[in-house]
């Protein structure tokens, strides 16, 4: 096949740090690559230079005559949030074409009431569909693909695979998702330590034949090592003789070896550095009944329904995933659940013996001014030194310690939470989406050391692998009700209750996804959006949610235009 684009020779820096050296990829047409490395490698940097956004410091980017390349962002551009979503995807299209960017919205799941919704009035989820048509509608060659997978349901990845298999184009993409990157992708390139590896295999495929390669490589590296610590002694021996016996010789032929030794140095086996994330997350056991129980119990938000609980208890040792698609009220429920922990008269019967710790998905406890030193030792009683040690092999080297946590990354700011977590071994874990902000490196970790420990977990994440891997025990919210289940294949493969969710947040609203222009029912969410405003603002300012106040409002004024038709 021919070749689209091709990466020459390419190096490029960012500040001080060097993310590639030598660089070279070909990308042919019908290539479906994966691109897989550690937080901070270069993979967007690496997609930026492709798709022409970045100029690389030395090396080039050639292209096809007459090549078709479109990127997936992976934020919108702000100067969208006013525009409604079917303009958001004609900007990229003619305009008499209009039919084709909304058959692409249509097919990604946006119904014909949400063509018109303001852009900023948009969950992650429907942010991350309407790139997805706004780059399709170009009918590109290739496409280029930075992680967009995030903020989306189990059932809209599956909905991306499907049209990721039907496209036939080539590309290349970014993600943290195992199960999605085997789903799609037939070839895997791994950036690290400046480098590039190609695989014609899928991920999980190649992922074995790298770390073989990597046991081989550092069995030839010992190897190599042993042979020149060999050659040193017998160099220092015969160095040591010449000038005991005066013997120019034996003076001669140490020179000699000392130079093969140069040059062995130099030709020495490559051994990757791998990542610098060490998580050492140990966790506590114990030996109660059970850790908390709940019975006859209704979750609810802004007066709402979202689901009931007649009987769950949950036991020591047991590692529990929450299913659920966007907008059933998971994180509703685990918020209430953490929240009893230290109300008493509430709902949820916890042990004495239950010690709790909660990962919160949007970190919003890992904020504020503090230094990531000062975070850690505010929550831990530890002494200096040791909470230094557990920072170290947390990936954060010591000139990093004084570093505002709000300048911190999402990946960073998992990483301190775990450090926390870690040095307090509760019993009793409580993850809201802990995969969200971390390498797929990372998630192995986290999946050895859960599965390593005593604790009990509690768990929601929309990454299939890690669900499948960590736990013994499912829990689905569906129709209305928490129901256990025995296989979570059926929750995979289930279809949103009611079609795509609205609005941001477990208080988003269902829109049908049937075309609708019902007066009543528009009426009815403006009533629900307005109670939702009103609720919003009652809270105390430092609870408030600006930026779901926001969207709400935007959606409020897109529904009363609609009244006015």
């Amino acid at each position: 096949m021919s070749v689209l684009l091709q990466a020459k020779s390419v190096s490029h820096s960012l500040g001080d740090k060097r993310l590639f050296c030598d660089l070279d990829l070909a990308i042919s047409a019908g290539d479906r690559l994966a691109l897989v490395g550690h937080n901070g490698s270069g993979k967007s940097t690496l997609l930026s230079l492709l798709g022409g956004g970045v100029e690389p410091d030395l090396g080039e980017i050639a292209k096809k005559r007459g090549l078709v390349l479109a990127s997936v962002e992976q934020f919108l551009p702000v100067r969208h949030a006013q525009k409604s979503v079917v303009a958001a995807v004609t900007e990229k299209a003619p305009e008499q074409e209009r039919w084709r960017a909304e058959s692409l919205l249509a097919k990604l799941g946006f119904s014909e009431v949400e063509f018109d919704l303001l852009v900023g009035a948009l969950s992650g989820g429907q942010q991350n569909r309407l790139m997805f048509a706004r780059a399709l509608v170009v009918e590109p060659d290739l496409l280029l693909l930075d992680e967009p997978t995030n903020h989306l349901d189990l059932a809209t990845l599956v909905l991306f695979e499907k049209l990721l298999g039907e496209f036939r184009g080539g590309f290349l993409l970014v993600s943290h998702d195992r199960a999605f990157l085997d789903g799609v992708c037939g070839q895997t390139l791994f950036l690290r330590d400046e480098r590039l590896y190609r695989f014609s295999s899928t991920y999980s495929g190649a992922r074995e034949e790298l770390r073989a390669m990597d046991e081989a490589h550092a069995r030839t590296r010992a190897a190599e090592e042993r042979k020149i610590d060999a050659l040193k002694a017998s160099a220092k021996r015969l160095a040591t003789w010449g000038k005991v016996y005066d013997n120019e010789d034996l003076s001669r032929r140490a020179k000699s070896m000392e130079k093969r030794i140069d040059r062995l140095e130099e030709k020495k086996t490559f051994v990757s550095k791998g990542s610098r994330l060490d998580l050492d997350l140990q966790l506590g056991g114990t030996r109660a009944r059970q850790i908390v129980a709940m019975e006859n119990l209704t979750i609810n938000v802004a007066e709402r329904e979202l689901f009931r609980i007649d009987d769950l208890v949950i036991r020591p040792g047991e590692r529990v995933s929450l299913l659920g698609h966007n907008g059933v009220g998971k994180t509703t429920f685990i918020k209430e659940l953490v929240a009893a922990f230290t109300n008493e008269g509430t709902n949820y019967r916890y042990s004495p013996q239950t010690s709790l710790g909660y990962y919160d998905q949007e970190l919003d406890e890992v904020s504020g001014e503090d230094t990531m030193a000062m975070f850690v030792r505010n929550r831990v009683q530890s002494d200096e030194q040791r909470i230094r040690q557990h920072l170290i092999k947390a990936g954060f080297p010591y000139s990093e310690h004084e570093k505002r946590v709000s300048r911190m990354s999402g990946g960073e700011r998992a990483r301190l939470l775990f450090v926390v977590l870690a040095m307090l071994r509760p019993n009793f874990l409580v993850m809201d989406e802990p995969t969200n902000h971390i390498d797929i490196d990372g998630k192995e970790q986290l999946e050895q050391q859960l599965l390593s420990s005593d604790a009990t977990l509690l768990i929601t994440s929309h990454d299939r692998r890690f669900l499948e891997t960590v736990a013994t025990r499912h829990l689905w919210i569906h129709e209305g009700r928490l129901e256990e289940i025995h296989d979570p294949e059926r929750f995979f493969t289930s279809e949103p209750e009611g079609g795509y969710t609205g609005a941001l947040g477990d208080s988003r609203i269902v829109i049908p996804t049937k075309d609708t222009r019902d007066a009543e029912q528009v009426l009815e969410r403006i009533v629900e959006l307005e109670d939702l405003l009103s609720a919003d603002f009652a809270r105390k300012p430092r609870f408030q949610k600006p930026k779901l106040q926001a969207r709400w409002v935007a959606e409020l004024d897109v529904l009363n235009l609609r009244l006015e038709q």
